[in-house]
């Protein structure tokens, strides 16, 4: 068996059926994927009064504060000329919370081919229990039997109806005049759900073609899905895309399933806006998806909004919770940023950014069993709330170099309200800063080998953020190198000493030296190394540079040459004494011998004459070409004790 892929209308729930569908067989009908919508009710259709005791709904009231709820809900805009494609169960277009604003839109039940899916899988569920659609039995919610609706074609059908009452909760969230976001926006019904919250991939597919064939080029407008799949439905990404890309906005509740939203269908598709639920102490509900590919938190716990029409009561609400709930608060936000803007392929992004820099941040109260780095981002809905100085950058990384470092950051979750204009990363100890507009800078003037912990804040026009988690660094990029360095030869060999480097990075520091022609290395932590296996005669140079323990390389390095085919035989002499020069040094080139010394000492009869005081002398040997070996010379240091 494999599984089928199936979405569901958002609503908070204690169970979700899974359906299945077999492997393909040789001239079997495979249902479509299945789109369900499984809710309870928290608080029975009653009357406006009743329901609300003439108070604010809490979701509303949570979006112009920036703590808590101020028991009102303005607003300086309102969502009109914007439309709002409802990809649900249907709008009652009769409640009296629309106000004659909703349109004509679509039905499965109008759509030949959809329907045949429904049906399909209706048909398939008889023979293979929980493998298809079940069909929805009648109960007292619905104003039509579901026999005599989920199905039956009707070329008349336009979604003004809501046979489950799903889709008019959705919308009056949106754009209700007492229970919504945008108390202006037209709303339009997309009907790809049956009376009891299901509908296939077709279905949800069909209509949203039916949303691009009726948008017009220019027209603002937003698309809510607080539906989704399982698992991620290709087909369903692609006409998502296809919308986006005529600069419709679309939004997806994140679902119910307390797991991760990725990998699924509408929520995880890339370029939607995915709204997790928080309930009215700003805690994340406990059902609600989360991670990274959930973008924002909206209210979604016991949301009174508007119910179809019942006979005894004629303008009926209810109280549902759901991430359902939460996606229409995000809806009917971007419904009012878009009655102002102008509508190009670049809007979903742009209304994003929108939403995001107006949200605030570590307002929610995080599941205590969601530990990073599954966690949303804690950034709530928020619009025409006080602007406050922004959110802390986070993601701090830092690359070291030489006696600087160069700091990056991801921006705040949220600028609270006002435009971030300019970051400041800064080290301690020591102060040293940069400021920049960007998301990386360099701060110079480090100490190697020290250890810094390094910061960001934000600043808009209303202050400074607080700093970031600070990160620690150690400028160990490119090291000094030795100032000099001295040579002895030896017969095939050299032995290279140097002072050592005091401003020496953090870790242990290695001397690389590299001897040319042939390459021969030598790689020590102490100040002199000895390469053997040279050819006497030849000149050679070596280089002598420093590596890190992290493997950065010194920029420049200390050049010195020489000739290998000398023998150091003495480097210290008592003072007052005569040391045979043949005894300090010697050579295997019997070529002519010319001594000369630059130091303290003195050369008298082929001897090396030391002062009576602690000194230096330098002797140097130059040796006439031979038959076998070039000329050459070599300088040796000898201490005189």
């Amino acid at each position: 068996m494999r599984r089928l892929w199936f979405a569901v209308a958002l609503i908070a729930t204690t169970s979700l059926s899974v359906a299945h569908v077999p492997a393909v067989q040789a001239q079997e009908v495979v249902p479509e994927p299945i789109a369900r919508a499984l809710g309870t009710q928290t608080v029975g259709p009653v009357e406006l009064g009743s329901a609300t005791g003439g108070t604010v709904p809490w979701g509303l009231d949570r979006l112009d504060a920036r703590s808590g709820k101020n028991g009102s809900y303005t607003y300086s805009t309102d969502g009109a000329g914007v439309k709002v494609y409802v990809a649900d169960s249907g709008i009652n277009m009769r409640h009296l919370e629309f106000t004659g604003r909703v349109l004509p839109g679509w039905s499965y039940r109008s759509d030949v081919t959809a329907l045949s899916t429904y049906n399909t899988s209706l048909n398939y569920e008889l023979t293979h229990p929980g493998e298809g659609i079940v069909a929805c039995v009648n109960g007292p919610s619905h104003t039509t039997n579901p026999v005599l609706m989920d199905g039956v074609y009707s070329f008349s059908d336009v979604g003004t109806t809501d046979n489950d009452g799903h889709g008019t909760h959705v919308a009056g969230i949106v754009g209700g005049t007492y229970s919504g976001v945008a108390k202006a926006v037209s709303l339009v019904p997309v009907r790809v759900l049956d009376s009891c919250g299901a509908g296939t991939a077709t279905m949800v597919r069909k209509g949203l073609e039916w949303i691009l064939a009726n948008h017009q080029e220019g027209e603002r407008a937003v698309v809510n899905m607080s539906i989704g799949f399982d698992v991620s439905a290709t087909t369903i990404d692609t006409a998502i895309r296809n919308l986006m890309a005529e600069g419709i906005v679309v939004v997806a509740a994140s679902g119910n399933s307390a797991k991760s939203a990725c990998n699924t269908t509408p929520a995880g598709t890339p370029g939607t806006i995915s709204v997790g639920a928080i309930n009215a102490s700003d805690a994340e509900a406990a059902w609600s998806n989360y991670g990274d590919c959930v973008d924002i938190f909206a209210p979604g716990d016991s949301v009174v909004s508007a119910w179809p029409l019942s006979s005894s009561l004629p303008n009926t609400f209810l109280a549902e919770s759901g991430t359902s709930m939460a996606a229409p608060h995000v809806s009917g936000a971007v419904a009012r940023y878009l009655q102002t803007t102008t509508v190009t392929t670049a809007t979903p992004t742009d209304a994003w950014n929108w939403l995001k820099q107006n949200s605030t941040c570590n307002a929610v109260t995080y599941l205590a069993t969601r530990q990073l780095p599954t966690r949303t981002p804690n950034r709530l809905l928020a619009v025409d709330a006080p602007a406050l100085a922004p959110c802390a950058p986070t993601a701090v990384t830092a690359t070291v170099a030489a006696k600087s470092t160069v700091v990056s950051w991801t921006e705040p979750a949220t600028a609270n309200g006002s435009v971030i204009t300019g970051y400041t990363a800064t080290v301690s100890p020591g102060g040293q800063n940069c400021t920049t507009a960007s998301l990386t800078c360099e701060i110079i003037g480090l100490r190697n080998g020290e250890t810094y912990a390094v910061s960001v804040t934000a600043t808009n026009a209303v202050g400074i953020s607080a700093p970031s988690i600070a990160i620690q660094v150690a400028p160990d990029g490119i090291p000094d190198v030795p100032v000099e360095a001295l040579l002895v030869v030896s017969n095939r060999a050299v032995t290279i000493s140097w002072p050592s480097v005091t401003s020496a990075s953090s870790g242990a520091l290695t001397y690389v030296v590299v001897a040319s022609p042939g390459g021969a290395t030598c790689s020590t932590q102490e100040t002199s190394c000895r390469i053997d296996g040279l050819k006497n005669g030849t000149k050679y140079t070596f280089s002598v540079t420093t590596k890190t323990s992290s493997g950065q390389v010194g920029a420049t390095s200390v050049v010195v040459t020489a000739r290998p085919g000398f023998e150091v035989m003495k480097t210290t002499v008592k003072k007052k004494s005569r040391t045979l020069l043949s005894s300090v040094v010697t050579t295997v080139s019997k070529g002519k011998k010319t001594w000369s010394e630059t130091g303290r000492c003195s050369l008298s009869n082929g001897r090396l004459v030391a002062p009576a005081t602690v000194s230096t002398c330098f002797l140097t040997v130059k040796v006439a070409k031979s038959p076998n070996f070039p000329a050459m010379s070599t300088r040796v240091k000898v201490l005189v004790r």
